[in-house]
């Protein structure tokens, strides 16, 4: 293969979107994904399709934009990647739009306003939830842009290493699904292959003692192929210490039907989480994703449950898209109920009078109008998908056994505004980029601040095309 402008790694939605953008630009690409199949698996084939940032809708105003995603995610390591998601979230939904994704609104909420079509978040388990949906379409019709624009997509191919010439990346090595060896030399790398959630050694290292007890909520790709190829040749890492994920019941683990969705986030954040001995452990007001983050960070992960009364089940219980009241009761998910927590708590394995100490306190902090000054403290802020703490007084008792659902990791390699890798003292790796979730510093942090993957995504994938393009003048 003669030297080409731009190799991507990762044939999700940033290493799409790049490969198109490089090629209108007039550079010659070529794109590897290490899935086989027709649909391979790929995050963004699964997602909810919806086009945020920070839960704000992507079309609000930057100012309002940047303030609400250093909000979110209070450790990001530079704010020009806030800038750079605010200032093109609106234009990167344009730039979809003009090939082939369709966009409607796809919920009550404002920051649904841009959501894939046709919907998803309509129907319960795997197998219902994507295929033909907004996300699939559009990765099928990147592709064959790209491809009827002539651009070369190889299927099967998984990158091994990058090929770095005096500091410079000058393109990668890739292993065939028949064994053999591809070398590519380009002008310049674009690593796009998501994070390491399908790393179980890296999950390990990093996010939870017991990745097997962590239930796979997206494609379970995400290998670390990226991140490790970017590490040896340089490139710094950050944030490796959490994930994008909900809340889901234990059942999840063994039962397609029950993921992706329902989740028990919103749940969650009107009640109260406990570990085996009957304890909170976390601030459960900090909604679902940094819920999660805490159950998977657990020596025993599958230890937890949500403790809740019927009034929180009927109400918070039955919101938002495809609540878990009644589809886990429908889907027969594990659901233990109890007139008096004194026996919900022998149901549990559980010292009643831990958990009857641990909701008395909790109730009482409510009463006071103090959760601040429970412990673990407890946040009680507006966000879009948590809720406001009710106390747990019953009539009816329920305990629902939890698990913590990965779909993404949120660290990796470090990164500028325009995707361009960068090493420990922030000067950039000529001929290499990054975007997606195989990058790191834009979400995660103290509290697993959560932008948006999509459009974090879809964002510095065109603007690494773009800064390929210039740098190729």
């Amino acid at each position: 293969m003669s030297i080409v402008d731009l190799a991507v790694v990762g044939g999700g939605l940033a290493g799409l979107v790049a490969a198109n953008r490089a090629m209108e630009l007039g550079c010659s690409v070529v794109l590897l994904e290490a899935g086989s199949e027709e649909t391979y698996a790929a995050n963004s084939r699964y997602a909810g399709g919806v086009f945020h940032l920070a839960f704000q809708d992507i079309r609000s105003e930057p100012e309002v934009l940047k303030r609400k995603i250093v909000e979110a995610c209070p450790d990001l390591r530079d704010p020009a990647l806030a800038v750079a998601l605010a200032t093109d979230g609106a234009r990167v939904v344009d730039w979809l739009a003009q090939h082939g994704a369709e966009f409607g609104r796809g919920g009550e909420y404002p920051f649904m306003g841009n959501m894939l079509m046709p919907f998803s978040l309509r129907e319960t388990g795997f197998h219902n939830h994507w295929r033909g949906k907004g996300g699939d379409l559009l990765l099928q019709r990147l592709e064959a842009s790209f491809v009827a624009a002539g651009g070369r997509f190889i299927r099967g191919a998984r990158a091994q290493e990058l090929r770095m010439v005096n500091g410079q990346c000058k393109g990668l090595v890739a292993r065939l699904a028949d064994g053999t060896e591809l070398a590519i030399e380009a002008h310049a790398v674009l690593l796009a292959d998501g994070g390491f959630q399908g790393n179980p050694d890296m999950v390990r290292e990093f996010i939870s003692p017991r990745p097997e007890h962590l239930c796979k909520r997206g494609a379970g790709t995400g290998y670390g192929d990226g991140i490790r190829m970017a590490r040896s040749a340089g490139a710094a890492l950050t944030g490796m210490d959490k994930f994008y994920g909900h809340v889901q019941c234990v059942g999840a683990l063994e039962d397609e039907s029950l993921w992706p969705y329902p989740v028990l986030d919103i749940v969650a954040s009107a009640s109260i989480v406990v570990d085996a001995t009957g304890r909170r452990f976390t601030d459960e007001g900090l909604g679902g994703v940094a819920v999660a983050n805490a159950i998977a960070a657990l020596d025993e992960p599958l230890s937890s449950f949500v403790i809740l009364d019927e009034a929180i089940w009927t109400g918070p219980g039955g919101a938002f898209l495809l609540p878990p009241n009644p589809a886990l009761e429908h889907l027969n998910a594990a659901i233990l109920r109890s007139d008096d927590l004194s026996s919900l708590a022998g149901k549990l394995g559980i010292a009643a009078d831990v958990l009857q100490d641990t909701v008395r306190e909790f109730n009482h902090a409510l009463a006071r109008g103090c959760p601040d000054t429970l412990s673990p403290r407890r946040t009680v802020r507006p966000a879009t998908l948590s809720t406001a703490p009710s106390p747990i007084q019953g009539p009816g008792f329920l305990a629902i056994p939890v698990c913590a659902g990965i779909t993404y990791t949120m660290g990796g390699i470090v990164i500028d505004a325009d995707g361009k890798a960068l090493d420990d003292q922030r000067s950039a790796i000529p001929g290499l980029y990054a975007a997606g979730a195989t990058t790191g510093g834009i979400e995660g942090g103290a509290t697993a601040g959560y932008v948006g993957g999509l459009a974090k995504a879809a964002v510095f994938g065109l603007r690494s095309a773009e800064a390929v393009a210039r740098g190729l003048r």
